[in-house]
Protein backbone atom coordinates (compact mmCIF):
# COMPACT_ATOMS: atom_id res chain seq x y z
CA UNK A 1 0.00 0.00 0.00
CA UNK A 2 2.51 2.46 0.81
CA UNK A 3 4.31 1.40 -2.51
CA UNK A 4 1.41 3.20 -4.62
CA UNK A 5 2.43 7.05 -4.01
CA UNK A 6 6.24 5.81 -5.09
CA UNK A 7 5.20 3.96 -8.33
CA UNK A 8 2.89 6.52 -9.61
CA UNK A 9 5.47 9.04 -8.81
CA UNK A 10 7.75 7.20 -10.93
CA UNK A 11 5.17 6.75 -13.97
CA UNK A 12 4.72 10.61 -13.70
CA UNK A 13 8.56 10.80 -14.36
CA UNK A 14 8.83 8.31 -17.25
CA UNK A 15 6.02 10.02 -18.81
CA UNK A 16 7.22 13.51 -18.62
CA UNK A 17 10.02 13.44 -20.81
CA UNK A 18 7.89 12.68 -23.67
CA UNK A 19 5.86 15.73 -23.32
CA UNK A 20 8.39 17.73 -23.43
CA UNK A 21 10.03 16.81 -26.25
CA UNK A 22 12.24 19.74 -27.22
CA UNK A 23 11.71 21.56 -31.01
CA UNK A 24 14.37 21.26 -33.42
CA UNK A 25 15.97 23.99 -34.87
CA UNK A 26 17.69 24.88 -38.19
CA UNK A 27 21.44 24.98 -38.35
CA UNK A 28 24.07 28.13 -39.35
CA UNK A 29 24.55 26.14 -42.31
CA UNK A 30 20.83 26.16 -43.85
CA UNK A 31 21.39 30.00 -43.95
CA UNK A 32 24.55 29.80 -46.14
CA UNK A 33 23.66 27.40 -48.55
CA UNK A 34 21.34 29.01 -51.29
CA UNK A 35 21.13 25.19 -53.41
CA UNK A 36 16.96 24.55 -54.03
CA UNK A 37 16.49 21.50 -51.11
CA UNK A 38 13.73 20.20 -48.48
CA UNK A 39 15.13 18.38 -45.68
CA UNK A 40 12.30 16.73 -42.97
CA UNK A 41 14.57 15.92 -39.76
CA UNK A 42 18.03 15.07 -40.61
CA UNK A 43 16.81 13.47 -43.74
CA UNK A 44 17.46 15.14 -47.38
CA UNK A 45 14.55 14.50 -49.43
CA UNK A 46 15.58 16.16 -52.27
CA UNK A 47 18.54 18.90 -53.52
CA UNK A 48 18.63 20.71 -56.54
CA UNK A 49 21.02 19.22 -59.33
CA UNK A 50 21.16 20.84 -62.56
CA UNK A 51 22.10 17.70 -64.51
CA UNK A 52 19.15 15.56 -63.11
CA UNK A 53 16.74 17.75 -61.82
CA UNK A 54 13.84 20.77 -62.75
CA UNK A 55 12.34 23.27 -61.20
CA UNK A 56 9.16 25.29 -61.57
CA UNK A 57 7.10 28.31 -60.45
CA UNK A 58 3.78 29.04 -60.76
CA UNK A 59 3.07 32.44 -59.59
CA UNK A 60 -0.37 32.87 -60.04
CA UNK A 61 -1.16 29.50 -58.41
CA UNK A 62 1.45 30.25 -55.59
CA UNK A 63 3.06 26.92 -56.47
CA UNK A 64 7.24 25.51 -56.78
CA UNK A 65 7.80 22.60 -57.70
CA UNK A 66 11.05 20.39 -57.77
CA UNK A 67 11.46 17.03 -59.27
CA UNK A 68 14.01 14.61 -60.51
CA UNK A 69 13.97 13.88 -64.29
CA UNK A 70 12.33 10.93 -63.96
CA UNK A 71 9.99 11.71 -61.17
CA UNK A 72 11.02 9.65 -58.73
CA UNK A 73 11.74 12.04 -56.27
CA UNK A 74 9.72 15.31 -55.99
CA UNK A 75 8.30 17.90 -53.41
CA UNK A 76 5.50 20.54 -54.41
CA UNK A 77 4.57 23.54 -52.05
CA UNK A 78 1.08 25.19 -52.40
CA UNK A 79 1.46 28.76 -50.41
CA UNK A 80 -1.51 30.42 -50.03
CA UNK A 81 0.05 33.26 -50.60
CA UNK A 82 4.12 33.51 -51.76
CA UNK A 83 6.67 34.65 -49.39
CA UNK A 84 7.79 38.53 -49.17
CA UNK A 85 9.35 39.29 -46.22
CA UNK A 86 11.68 37.83 -43.62
CA UNK A 87 9.61 36.92 -40.29
CA UNK A 88 6.64 36.59 -41.60
CA UNK A 89 4.88 33.25 -41.50
CA UNK A 90 2.88 31.75 -44.63
CA UNK A 91 0.62 29.45 -44.62
CA UNK A 92 0.87 25.68 -46.93
CA UNK A 93 -2.13 24.84 -48.42
CA UNK A 94 -0.35 21.62 -49.38
CA UNK A 95 2.91 20.21 -49.29
CA UNK A 96 3.65 16.98 -51.03
CA UNK A 97 7.25 15.34 -51.11
CA UNK A 98 8.23 11.63 -51.48
CA UNK A 99 10.34 10.23 -49.10
CA UNK A 100 13.33 7.39 -49.63
CA UNK A 101 11.42 4.72 -49.11
CA UNK A 102 9.35 5.89 -52.28
CA UNK A 103 5.72 6.78 -50.58
CA UNK A 104 4.38 10.12 -50.71
CA UNK A 105 3.88 12.70 -47.94
CA UNK A 106 1.47 15.24 -47.48
CA UNK A 107 1.16 18.38 -45.02
CA UNK A 108 -2.02 20.67 -45.52
CA UNK A 109 -2.29 23.99 -43.82
CA UNK A 110 1.05 24.21 -42.09
CA UNK A 111 2.80 27.13 -41.14
CA UNK A 112 6.70 27.96 -42.63
CA UNK A 113 8.35 30.90 -41.02
CA UNK A 114 10.50 32.92 -43.60
CA UNK A 115 14.19 32.87 -41.87
CA UNK A 116 15.69 34.07 -44.98
CA UNK A 117 14.65 36.02 -48.20
CA UNK A 118 17.41 37.30 -50.61
CA UNK A 119 16.42 37.74 -54.30
CA UNK A 120 14.06 35.54 -55.19
CA UNK A 121 15.39 32.38 -53.01
CA UNK A 122 13.50 31.94 -49.99
CA UNK A 123 14.56 29.89 -46.92
CA UNK A 124 11.41 28.45 -45.10
CA UNK A 125 11.25 26.57 -41.45
CA UNK A 126 8.88 25.03 -39.83
CA UNK A 127 10.10 23.52 -36.19
CA UNK A 128 6.89 21.52 -35.00
CA UNK A 129 7.96 19.15 -38.42
CA UNK A 130 11.10 20.04 -38.48
CA UNK A 131 10.75 20.64 -42.41
CA UNK A 132 13.41 23.11 -43.90
CA UNK A 133 13.13 24.14 -47.32
CA UNK A 134 14.96 26.93 -49.64
CA UNK A 135 12.29 27.55 -52.99
CA UNK A 136 12.40 30.06 -55.78
CA UNK A 137 9.27 32.42 -54.61
CA UNK A 138 9.33 35.06 -57.19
Amino acid sequence: MRRIPYIAALLALLVLPVGCEPQTVYTPEFLTDSTLRMEVGKQEILTYNPITCQTALNLHRCEFRMHTDNMSEYFIIRFSSMPSEEGESVTVESLVWTNPSGTDQTRKNITLEVVKLEGDIAWLWNSRESIRMTVRCR
